[in-house]
C-alpha cells in the first residue's frame, strides 16, 4: 500500500500542478484515437454537478392547475408505478404532507423498478429562491441506456438498467427549500395573497432531479459557456434553426455556446415530444444569462401561469398552483428514456481461453416487445468506412423468461471480435446495447479478443521537465497513461489489463528500492483514463545543483505471459538539479551573441540559445519546430528559467522586461480567451518569488494571432500531420521580430524589492505545431538612455538641483549664457514618458529660481531638463522615501 503521506503528498501535486500539466478546456476536447477501454470507461462513471434554482415572482397570479385527472378521487386514481422514499432534514412536521402530496403525483406518473431516494433539505436559501434540486449524481451511459456516450441522473439511470447503481440507502435526488419563505402547506391548492404553494415547489425541484436538468454551464462576466458533462437532457437541445446544441460548432466554442445561451431560442426537441404535443418546446434562454436558471426550465413568456404547462418554467408567483407538470414535461420525459426497453447486457471481457463464448442479454419492457428476438451483431475487427458490414443472429430465449442467450464458437472469433446487440418494441422501435452517440446516428460497439496475450502494455510519459530547481526538489510527480490491448481481469484490478506499474529510480546513480504506480481515479482528479501515477520523495534540501534523479517506467500486463513493457525502452529519464545563481541583480541584459556564455545563465526543456538560418545574431529559441504535448495527457509545458534572480525595482516604469520575439505558435479560435476552450498552445512569460515552488503569469498567454503578420505567415504554408491537423511548416526571418513590454508589477502578483525568478513557457496540446518561439535582446529592468536633444544645445553657465536625492521638493537654480525671457521646465519618467511640463521665469534675462514638488512621485529616478532661449540641459533626478 502507498505511505499514506505519499499518497496526500500525490493528491496535492496532482492538484497544484492541473493548470500546468493539463489545460482543461470546458468543451470536449481534441483527443487521439481512444482505446477500447476508453470508448467505454466512461459507462457507470458517477459525476456530479450544480442545483437548478426555482425563483419566486412577487406577483399574486391567482391561478390554479390541479393534479392529474383522477388524482383527487382515490377510486378513480392511477397506482403508483414508481416508489419514492424520502429523508427530511430540518424539515418542519407541518411541511411534510406537502412534500408527500408531490411525491404522490409523480409516483402515478413514472414507472421504475429501483426506490427513489430524496434528500429534503429545510434551510435559508438566498432572497427570491424558493428551491433548488439536482441528481445525486450522474451516470455515465448506464446499462441499457441508448446514448452510450452521455450522462443519465442517477434516478432515470437506474430506472433504464433495471436495478440499484448507487447504495440502495443513497439520494438519487438532493432537493432544498426555503425555510424562510412564507409557504403555502394546504393540500387543496388554494393558497391566500402572498403565499406559494409547497405542493407546486416540490413538484417542480423533483422535476430538476428527475431528469430536466443537463451539463452546460457560463459565466455571464466572461461570456463564455462549457460543457462539463453531455447529459441526455442537453442532446435533445436545439436552436431555432434545428443544429444541435451540442454540434461541435457550437459545444466547441465557448463564446458560441454563451450566445446561444442568451439568444431566447433554444428548444427540446424529441420524438414524443412532437409526436405528442405536434411541436418542440421553447427553453428559457434569456438575453442575461441567470445561473441555476437558463436553458433548464422552459420559456417563462411562452408558458405562462395557468397554462397546462408553467409548472416548469423559472418563476413561480404567489398564489400560483401548478401541480401537473403538464403534456410537454410528460412527453418529453419519455424520450429521456422513463418510458423504454431496456436491453441489458455485460460486456464480454478479453480472455486467454480459446473456447466459445456465450452473450446473453435481458430484455425488460414498459411497453410491448416486438415479435422478433434480440439480435446479436458481430465482425471481426474494428469497422471502417469502407468496411463496416456485421454479421447477425438470432439470440434464443432462455425458457420463459426475460433472457436471451447466444453462443458463438471459436472459430467465428479469429481476431478481435467487435459486437453489439439490439432489440425492437411493438412499435418497431430499436433498442440497441451499447447506445448510439449524443445525435443518435453513430452506432457503438463492444470489442473482446479470446485467445494467447503476447502484447505488452502501452505506456505514454515524457517528463514534465528534465531540469529543477534546487529550492523545488522536495518530490518528483512521475504520471504516465499506461493501457493494455486486452481488457483481461484478474482479482487485484479488473477491466484494466494491468497487473503492476512501477517506477525504477536512481539518485546520483545510487539505486533506491523501487516504487508503486497507483491507477487513478479519473471522476476524483480530473485525468484521462488508464493514468497511473506516484511520487519520488526526496528529502528537503538533501539534493544540491548538479545531482541527477534517474528512473524508467515498467509496466506488466495480467496475461499469463505478463508482458512488460519499459519507458524508456532503453536507459533511463534523467531530471538534473540546478541552482539560481547567489548575486542579486537589479538588471540583466543580454544579447545572446556569445551563446555559450549566455546559456549559463539559462535552464530547462525544448530551449537552447542557437542562430537561426537566415538570422545575424543567437538568440533564445524552442525547437523549431516545437513539438506536440508528449505526457500522459498528450500535453507538454516547454520552459527556460533565467537562473539570475532578479530584485524588483521599486518604480514600476522601471520595473519592466523588453525583448524583441517571434511566436509561431498555434492560434486560437475566433473568439477564444486564453485558458478557455479554443485557446491552443501557447507562450508566456512568468515570474516565481519561491525560488521555482510556485510561478505565475506576468501575462495572459497569446500566440501567433498577436500581430497579423506573423498569422500571415503561419498561414503561408501548411502540411497535414499524422493525426489530419493542419500543422504549419513557415520558419521566422529578421522582419517579424517585434518588441514585447512587461512591467513586473503589472498584474500586482509582485512588488517592489520581491526577488524574482523568471522564466519563458511554450504550452503544447496534442495537436498542430509551427515553427515555435524565439527572443531576443533581453533587457530586465534596464533604463532607457538619457534624453538625446535633435541639435546641440548651448550649455547653460550653471545648473543645479538640490537637494538632489530628494523626498518633497527641489530647488531648481539656473544661470543662462545667454539673455532669455522665458523657459520651460519638463519632468520625464525613466522611459521617457513626460510627467509634468510646467513654464518658468527668467529674471534679469539670465536667471531661474523654481522650486518643484516631487513628493507624490514614487521613489525612482527622473529626468529634468530645462529650455530657455537656445539653451537646454538635462539633470537627473532621484526621488527618495
Amino acid at each position: 500500500m502507498m505511505h499514506r503521506y505519499a499518497l496526500r503528498l500525490l493528491v496535492v501535486l496532482l492538484l497544484a500542478t492541473g493548470s500546468l500539466m493539463a489545460q482543461k478546456r470546458t468543451a470536449p476536447p481534441r483527443l487521439k484515437t481512444l482505446t477500447t477501454y476508453e470508448n467505454f470507461a466512461m459507462r457507470n462513471r458517477i459525476v456530479k454537478n450544480d442545483s437548478i434554482i426555482c425563483y419566486a415572482s412577487k406577483e399574486n397570479v391567482f391561478s390554479r392547475i390541479g393534479p392529474p385527472a383522477g388524482f383527487n378521487d382515490s377510486r378513480a386514481r392511477k397506482a403508483a408505478t414508481a416508489k419514492f422514499v424520502v429523508k427530511y432534514i430540518g424539515y418542519p412536521d407541518s411541511a411534510r404532507a406537502a412534500f408527500q402530496r408531490a411525491v404522490d403525483i409523480w409516483s402515478t406518473l413514472l414507472v421504475s423498478p429501483v426506490t427513489i431516494n430524496i434528500t429534503a433539505v429545510w434551510q435559508p436559501l438566498a432572497t427570491g429562491v424558493l428551491g433548488s434540486a439536482r441528481p445525486a449524481d450522474y451516470v455515465g451511459g448506464p446499462d441499457g441506456s441508448q446514448r452510450a456516450t452521455t450522462y443519465y441522473p442517477m434516478a432515470l439511470a437506474e430506472k433504464v438498467a433495471r436495478r440499484n447503481i448507487n447504495h440502495p440507502d443513497s439520494a438519487d435526488i438532493i432537493a432544498s427549500f426555503s425555510s424562510t419563505n412564507n409557504w403555502y402547506l394546504g393540500l387543496d391548492g388554494k393558497p391566500t395573497a402572498g403565499k406559494y404553494d409547497l405542493v407546486t415547489i416540490v413538484l417542480h425541484e423533483l422535476g430538476h432531479g428527475l431528469g430536466f436538468t443537463g451539463g452546460i454551464r457560463a459565466d455571464a462576466t466572461s461570456r463564455a459557456a462549457g460543457v462539463q458533462y453531455s447529459t441526455v437532457f442537453d442532446a435533445y437541445v436545439e436552436n431555432r434553426l434545428g443544429t444541435k446544441i451540442l454540434n461541435d460548432a457550437i459545444a466547441g466554442s465557448s463564446s458560441a455556446l454563451y450566445t446561444q445561451l442568451t439568444g431566447q431560442n433554444l428548444y427540446i426537441n424529441g420524438p414524443t415530444l412532437v409526436r405528442k404535443t405536434g411541436d418542440r418546446a421553447k427553453l428559457y434562454a434569456p438575453t442575461a444569462y441567470s445561473p441555476g436558471s437558463t436553458l433548464y426550465h422552459l420559456d417563462e413568456t411562452t408558458y405562462r401561469a395557468s397554462t397546462a404547462n408553467s409548472l416548469m418554467t423559472p418563476f413561480i408567483g404567489a398564489a400560483e398552483v401548478a401541480q401537473d407538470p403538464g403534456p410537454i414535461v410528460l412527453s418529453f420525459f419519455e424520450d429521456l428514456e422513463w418510458k423504454t426497453t431496456s436491453l441489458l447486457h455485460t460486456p464480454i471481457t478479453d480472455t486467454e481461453s480459446t473456447s466459445a463464448v456465450t452473450f446473453t442479454a435481458r430484455v425488460v419492457s414498459d411497453t410491448t416487445l416486438g415479435a422478433d428476438p434480440p439480435k446479436l451483431f458481430y465482425r471481426t475487427g474494428f469497422p471502417t468506412q469502407t468496411d463496416n458490414s456485421y454479421k447477425q443472429v438470432n439470440m434464443v430465449r432462455q425458457g420463459t423468461t426475460d433472457t436471451y442467450s447466444y453462443t458463438l464458437p471459436a472459430s467465428e472469433m479469429p481476431g478481435r471480435t467487435v459486437y453489439y446487440l439490439q432489440t425492437q418494441d411493438g412499435t418497431g422501435k430499436t433498442y440497441t446495447n451499447p447506445g448510439k452517440d449524443n445525435g443518435g446516428t453513430v452506432q457503438y460497439y463492444y470489442s473482446f479478443t479470446i485467445g494467447p496475450d503476447r502484447v505488452a502494455p502501452t505506456i505514454v510519459h515524457a517528463p514534465e521537465q528534465t531540469v529543477i530547481l534546487e529550492a523545488k526538489v522536495d518530490s518528483l510527480l512521475i504520471v504516465a497513461k499506461v493501457s493494455d490491448n486486452r481488457r483481461l481481469i484478474n482479482a487485484a484490478r479488473t477491466k484494466q489489463g494491468i497487473d503492476t506499474v512501477y517506477v525504477d529510480y536512481q539518485i546520483n546513480g545510487v539505486a533506491k528500492q523501487a516504487l508503486p504506480m497507483f491507477l487513478l481515479d479519473p471522476s476524483r482528479y480530473n485525468v484521462p483514463d488508464s493514468t497511473w501515477a506516484t511520487v519520488i520523495p526526496i528529502a528537503t534540501r538533501s539534493l544540491k545543483a548538479g545531482s541527477v534523479i534517474s528512473y524508467r517506467i515498467i509496466a506488466r500486463d495480467v496475461s499469463a505471459a505478463r508482458n512488460q513493457a519499459i519507458s524508456p525502452v532503453t536507459g533511463f529519464y534523467s531530471v538534473s538539479v540546478v541552482a539560481p545563481q547567489t548575486t542579486v541583480r537589479t538588471q540583466y541584459t543580454n544579447d545572446f551573441n556569445v551563446a555559450a556564455t549566455a546559456a549559463a545563465d539559462f535552464a530547462g526543456n525544448g530551449f537552447s540559445i542557437q542562430q537561426p538560418a537566415s538570422f545575424t545574431s543567437a538568440s533564445i529559441n524552442s525547437d523549431h519546430p516545437y513539438k506536440n504535448g508528449l505526457n500522459a495527457f498528450y500535453e507538454s509545458n516547454y520552459t527556460y528559467t533565467l537562473l539570475a534572480p532578479i530584485r524588483v525595482k521599486t518604480n514600476p516604469d522601471s520595473a519592466r522586461i523588453q525583448f524583441d520575439e517571434i511566436a509561431l505558435v498555434e492560434p486560437n479560435d475566433a473568439g477564444a480567451a486564453f485558458n478557455g476552450e479554443g485557446f491552443y498552445d501557447y507562450v508566456t512569460v512568468e515570474g516565481s518569488k519561491d525560488n521555482g515552488l510556485n510561478w505565475f503569469t506576468l501575462l495572459d498567454g497569446y500566440n501567433v494571432n498577436a500581430y497579423p503578420e506573423w498569422t500571415a505567415t503561419w498561414n503561408s504554408s501548411t502540411s497535414t500531420g499524422s493525426a489530419g491537423e493542419p500543422n504549419s511548416t513557415a520558419v521566422g526571418t529578421q522582419s517579424l521580430l517585434k518588441t514585447r513590454t512587461i512591467g513586473l508589477q503589472a498584474n500586482g502578483t509582485f512588488k517592489a524589492n520581491d526577488v524574482i525568478l523568471i522564466r519563458f513557457r511554450l504550452f503544447a496540446d496534442q495537436l498542430v505545431h509551427g515553427w515555435g518561439w524565439q527572443i531576443d535582446n533581453l533587457k530586465i529592468q534596464v533604463p532607457p538612455p538619457p534624453v538625446v536633444l535633435a541639435t546641440e544645445p548651448l550649455p547653460l553657465a550653471s545648473f543645479s538641483v538640490y537637494p538632489n536625492p530628494a523626498s518633497g521638493s527641489v530647488r531648481v537654480m539656473a544661470e543662462l549664457s545667454q539673455t532669455a525671457t522665458e523657459g520651460t521646465m519638463t519632468l520625464s519618467g525613466p522611459t521617457g514618458q513626460t510627467l509634468r511640463q510646467l513654464p518658468v521665469t527668467v529674471r534679469n534675462g539670465k536667471q531661474i529660481s523654481e522650486q518643484l514638488d516631487v513628493s507624490q512621485l514614487p521613489t525612482g529616478m527622473y529626468f529634468l531638463q530645462l529650455n530657455a532661449g537656445d539653451a537646454k540641459q538635462v539633470k537627473k533626478i532621484m526621488v527618495t522615501r
